[in-house]
């Protein structure tokens, strides 16, 4: 062996024993897959059990057993307990060894459990316990981790059918005390521990924990060994003009709640004389423990300092100890804590149901989804994930769909030639995983022929209309006599979902259809956005300005205003002529503006279910393209066949006019134009607005007049229809909108 080799394979030794030392991080609740470099799980059978008993079952406390039946030893671990039903994580792990430590999965305290270090064993138990009000059928599953290039996933334990009716309260022991503290912890209750990581860990020497109910706040506190436990509110961490909540053991096992002060410069405490806005709930001493529940009210003033709970933020100072003193408390020889910076205890707002797919994006794995922005809202209507494990890649898909949701690798971005992976929805509720092809350039998509070979599905559900799938599929597929290689070559990604499904494939994506403005390794974790949709947007908007709006005040002015506007000129033209000429013009440039926009976007002709509409926009933009050829030949008026072109004119006009409304209801039902169906009703309002000043101007003297409120309302439907159009999907935008303003 050369020299040189040798601090080389000392730094991989290290390496590949002791990278996973600190156990499975929140990010990996939802595959429990290790991020371990060039490996991927095991494929051969798991040499390790999970096992769970219920202990104390009546109490829904159940103890958990990780073994081998061989006595094989191993040194990762990560195991929670899982909804049969819908796979999601539940209840919380109470009692665990030192060198393991809880995690909290899905925002749930404790939830998860994984080893504190990489200290080889061969059986680890802890004790887990049920949600209070649960009901249903659980499991527990696991990932085992021998080395780091030996792990197993997927362990799983028996069922277990829990009924609310066997779960009862349980008496306030030992067991249950870290339980009754941790429960909400990040989630709905502040909480300071002492040592630093005792929360995770599910063992504290001291712990608070606070919750707003009702117009007050829960101060829950718990000390070990201790005849008091108190939480103080500060301004700077130091101890000094703090006030001070304290729960104290003084006669038998009786515990009492007061109000003190920590007196500036001095490192000393004392009891206030008026005992005014905190109220003790419960207090218990029980084997040299104190614990103690009370409330506080919002407000409070010791020694003229108002304290303002749901205005200010104050450092939480932590401490318990073993003596007390006359009208005060004794030296924090049990645990003293202090928060790194200022608590809002106000920010308590409950918090919306996480969901774990989201965990890792752009940090540990790629993500798409449907609409902008969604992964940052943690609201996508439709999502794909995308990671490297080893020799393969594991996918994601999420959506809410009856019939399928798919993911695409293009070269292009355009829907053609494109390796599609779909997770369908058959009957049963069952999911399947299968991979297609998008025909070039006929916009359609079949699973004929295709191997199904590559891909393998890991894990579906379907739930409330919602799909979920995770598959792992190979670094190298052939399909159409086309390569795949996803390790050496950059795509785009196609995002597709739809509620129907036809033979030998997936049906047309009338849910939603996004491809990503990147092309890119899968390997490489950055940010996917959708591409810009910024000529689809300038075609909606130059049609709407074109026909609702400049189209409807030309053909008005040409019609009623002949004879009204004769004696004033424009350009050695009649007033009327000049404006209805203008308007008219434009209409022309940005209808075929908008034309050639759309087929530069879409870089030929539509899919099936947009044929009507680009049919109908086809008919309208011929006779908008011939209306202003044919004027320019039009006859002098006087001569014979003048009338003849004036009804030609008048007739190309309304019926290019007319099909151009048809092509705009037309549009509104098009998943690329991701309008919202109420707009067809503001296109009614336009409508009916147009027809009403037709009679009017017909009947009425006061033309001008009417003149002034048709261009106003016209203006206001187009600017509306316009805005509309830019910010798609607007209800999008108005929830993310409404959102950061309540936040």
């Amino acid at each position: 062996m050369q020299k040189w080799q040798v601090p080389i394979l000392l730094v991989t030794n290290f390496l590949l024993t002791d990278s996973f030392k600190s156990g499975a991080p929140v990010s990996k609740c939802s595959t429990m897959i290790p991020h371990h470099r060039d490996n991927a799980p095991q494929i051969v059978p798991s040499p390790f059990i999970l096992d769970a008993d219920p202990t104390n079952s009546e109490n829904g406390l159940y103890k958990i057993k990780l073994h081998s039946s061989n006595r094989d030893h191993f040194a990762g671990f990560f195991i929670q307990a899982r909804v049969s039903s819908d796979n999601k994580t539940v209840g919380s792990f109470t009692e665990f060894p030192d060198d393991a430590k809880a995690i909290n999965c899905l925002e749930i305290a404790n939830s998860g459990l994984t080893h504190a270090s990489n200290v080889k064993r061969d059986v680890l138990e802890a004790n887990w316990i049920v949600p209070e009000h649960f009901e249903g059928e659980i499991h527990f599953i696991g990932t085992v981790v021998a080395n780091y290039s030996t792990f197993w996933t997927g362990i799983i334990s028996q069922n277990l059918l829990i009924s609310k009716k066997s779960i009862h309260e349980k008496p306030f022991s030992p067991a249950s005390k870290h339980k009754d503290f941790l429960t909400g912890c990040g989630k709905n209750k502040k909480c300071i521990g002492h040592p630093a990581d005792c929360i995770s860990r599910g063992k504290c020497d001291a712990a608070v924990a606070i919750s707003y109910e009702g117009d007050v706040y829960i101060f829950e506190m718990y000390g070990k060994d201790s005849h008091y436990v108190a939480v103080g509110f500060s301004e700077d961490s130091k101890m000094g003009g703090d006030m001070v909540i304290e729960c104290i053991n003084q006669n038998g096992n009786e515990v009492k709640a007061y109000k003190s002060w920590n007196i500036p410069n001095q490192k000393q405490n004392k009891r206030v004389e008026e005992q005014v806005g905190i109220s003790m709930i419960h207090g218990k001493y029980i084997d040299g423990d104190i614990d103690c529940k009370l409330s506080a009210e919002v407000m409070s003033e010791v020694e003229n300092v108002k304290f303002d709970f749901e205005k200010n933020p104050y450092y939480l100072l932590l401490a318990a100890g073993k003596s007390l003193k006359e009208n005060s408390v004794g030296f924090h020889d049990v645990a003293y804590d202090v928060t790194n910076n200022k608590q809002l205890l106000s920010d308590l707002s409950p918090k919306k149901n996480h969901d774990i797919i989201y965990d890792g994006c752009e940090t540990e794995k790629n993500c798409f989804g449907y609409p902008d922005n969604c992964i940052i809202n943690q609201n996508c209507e439709g999502l794909v994930t995308v990671s490297v494990q080893g020799t393969r890649y594991i996918f994601e898909m999420k959506g809410k769909s009856d019939g399928y949701i798919a993911t695409g690798l293009s070269i292009d971005n355009k829907m053609g030639g494109d390796s599609v992976m779909e997770c369908t929805h058959e009957p049963g509720d069952k999911i399947n995983v299968y991979m297609s092809w998008n025909k070039p350039g006929e916009k359609s998509n079949t699973r004929r022929k295709i191997i199904q070979t590559g891909i393998n599905m890991m894990n579906s559900t379907f739930i409330d209309g919602t799909i979920y799938c995770q598959f792992s599929r190979d670094v190298n597929t052939v399909i159409e006599n086309e390569t795949f290689d996803l390790s050496n070559d950059k795509y785009f990604l196609l995002l597709a979902a739809g509620n129907s499904l036809k033979d030998g494939g997936i049906g047309f994506h009338d849910l939603f259809y996004v491809s990503s403005g990147q092309q890119r390794l899968l390997s490489d974790i950055a940010a996917f956005s959708s591409s810009s949709k910024l000529l689809l947007r300038l075609h909606g908007s130059f049609m709407a300005a074109a026909w609702l709006g400049c189209t409807s005040i030309g053909i008005v002015l040409a019609r009623y205003f002949k004879q009204t506007w004769v004696g004033s000129s424009l350009c050695a033209k009649d007033l009327w002529f000049a404006w209805h000429r203008m308007f008219m013009l434009v209409t022309w440039c940005l209808t075929l503006a908008g034309f050639v926009i759309i087929f530069v976007e879409l870089g030929g002709w539509v899919g099936p279910n947009s044929q009507s509409h680009a049919l109908m926009g086809c008919i309208t933009t011929i006779l908008c393209f011939i209306q202003p050829i044919g004027a320019a030949f039009r006859p002098h008026p006087t001569a014979r066949n003048r009338p003849v072109f004036n009804w030609l004119h008048w007739l190309i006009g309304n019926i290019a006019h007319i099909c151009s409304i048809i092509t705009i209801f037309l549009a509104v039902p098009l998943n690329k134009a991701e309008l919202p169906d109420w707009v067809d009703w503001l296109l009614v309002v336009f409508v009916a607005a147009y027809v009403f000043i037709h009679l009017v101007l017909s009947l009425s003297s006061l033309r001008k007049l009417m003149l002034f409120v048709h261009i106003v309302a016209m203006t206001a439907i187009t600017g509306s229809v316009i805005i509309i159009i830019t910010l798609a999907p607007v209800e999008v935008q108005w929830n993310s909108l409404k959102n950061k303003f309540m936040a």
